[in-house]
Formats: C-alpha cells, sequence, structure tokens
C-alpha cells in the first residue's frame, strides 16, 4: 500500500519556549481517514500545520514519497489541503467565486480549466448556487462549506481537517460529515468530536503533550476508559457499553 503522509522525529517549539511537538512519528496509509484526537495543548493543530509546510519543526516529512523541503513546497502544497478550524481565516476575497477561484488561478490554469474546477468544487459541498455571494453574507456552515471547496478546487490528494465540526448546529454537522464522507482522498482530521472519529475514520491515534500516545483501531482506542480518562478524554457516549 502506497504511503501518503511519513513523519519521523518531528519536534516543534513556539517562540514562547513551549513544546509543541516532541518526536512525533507518524504513518498515514493512501486513502485512510485518521482522526487526531487528544486535549488542548495535545498538539494536533500544530501537526496538522506542518503538513503542507506552515510550520517547520526539525524532523523528516515525506508527502507521497515527496520530502517537505524549501524547493518542495509549491508541489507539497498542491498535494495537501489544509482546512482550518475558522473558515474566516481562509476566506478572503469579495466573492465566492473568487475564494475558490484563488488556487487554482495561482496553478496558472486556464479561465476555462478555473471555472470547471470551481463549479465542481462548488458542487462537492452543496454551494453551487453561491458563486456571486459575500463569504461574509453565509451562514457560518455555508462559510465551513466554501472554505472546503476552496481546498477542493485544488483536488488535493490528501486533506487535513482541523476540528471540522466545531460551533455547527447539528443539522450542518451531520451534512458536513457526509461531504468528509464522500471524499476519495486520505483525510486526516484534527478534532474533538469524538462521534465524529468513530463514524469516519477506521484509525485513531491520540496524542497528548506532543507526542503520540496511542495508535490504532478507532473501536478500540476510543472504548479504552483507561487510556481516554487518563489523557483527558471521555469514552464516547455510543461506545461506552462496547468493550475490546
Amino acid at each position: 500500500m502506497r504511503i501518503a503522509v511519513r513523519i519521523r522525529d518531528l519536534r516543534y517549539v513556539y517562540p514562547d519556549g513551549t513544546e509543541a511537538l516532541r518526536g512525533v512519528d507518524l504513518t498515514v496509509a493512501e486513502g485512510e481517514r485518521v482522526g487526531l484526537i487528544g486535549p488542548n495543548g495535545a498538539g494536533k493543530t500544530t501537526l496538522l500545520l506542518h503538513l503542507n509546510g506552515l510550520l517547520r519543526g526539525r524532523g523528516d516529512i515525506e508527502i507521497l514519497g515527496i520530502p517537505l523541503r524549501k524547493g518542495t513546497l509549491g508541489e507539497i502544497r498542491r498535494l495537501v489541503g489544509l482546512l482550518f478550524q475558522d473558515p474566516d481565516a481562509q476566506l478572503f476575497m469579495p466573492r465566492v467565486f473568487d475564494d475558490v477561484a484563488f488556487g487554482p488561478l495561482n496553478l496558472g490554469l486556464d479561465d476555462g480549466e478555473v471555472r470547471r474546477r470551481v463549479a465542481e468544487a462548488l458542487r462537492a459541498v452543496g454551494m453551487e448556487g453561491a458563486a456571486d455571494r459575500a463569504p461574509h453574507r453565509l451562514s457560518f456552515g455555508e462559510r465551513k462549506r466554501t472554505a472546503l471547496a476552496t481546498i477542493l478546487s485544488m483536488r488535493p490528494a490528501i486533506l487535513a481537517l482541523d476540528e471540522p465540526t466545531s460551533n455547527l448546529d447539528p443539522r450542518g454537522r451531520r451534512e458536513f460529515m457526509e461531504l468528509i464522507r464522500g471524499l476519495g482522498a486520505t483525510v486526516i482530521i484534527a478534532t474533538h468530536d469524538l462521534e465524529l472519529v468513530l463514524e469516519l475514520c477506521g484509525r485513531a491515534v491520540l496524542m497528548d503533550r506532543g507526542r503520540v500516545i496511542a495508535d490504532g483501531p478507532v473501536r478500540e482506542i476510543l472504548a479504552d476508559a483507561e487510556l481516554m480518562y487518563s489523557h483527558g478524554l471521555e469514552v464516547p457516549p455510543s461506545l461506552k457499553a462496547w468493550s475490546p
């Protein structure tokens, strides 16, 4: 099976001296959906930000066999789409169309291909009628979907999603989960939504204090009460009657 992401001994220290990552090793196969779980400050978001070079620590990262280096950043960023927790950090143009077209335009694609990609991405997230709307006039859930469309228009091989369902109402959460379920890419989700991980991911990686604590089948990790409680988490309600 082809390896989509390979991380070896990744370490990162923030300017204030906080050790966010302390020797992380992680391998993700192509087509896997992996849930990154852990308490606040575990290093989940920091890890995602390394996958396309927004942060650069010490250690080795390979994306589909390509080492992440200064000279490969452009190629890596075409392969890895990063969805921020806050969609307003991702949307900055006057129209939805312009936001979704921004990436393809920067790839140097011609106008026809850009329009095809925008239409395809908006259709995939159920926002095909919103191309001419202003992002700030959309609901929070609509902005989340539009932010995802800005990534899908780049046709990445790997999606790194940071808290994709946070602050969504129940219907918006369910709709977004169905969007994720239908994506064909390799997906890595950093989240506190353990029911989402249980439904969408085959594998869970538990992080705490910048280290990988446990890595295995999602039901085995999430149903291990002693493991979960010792790292500030709780067994999801739907698993409390299930034992590995």
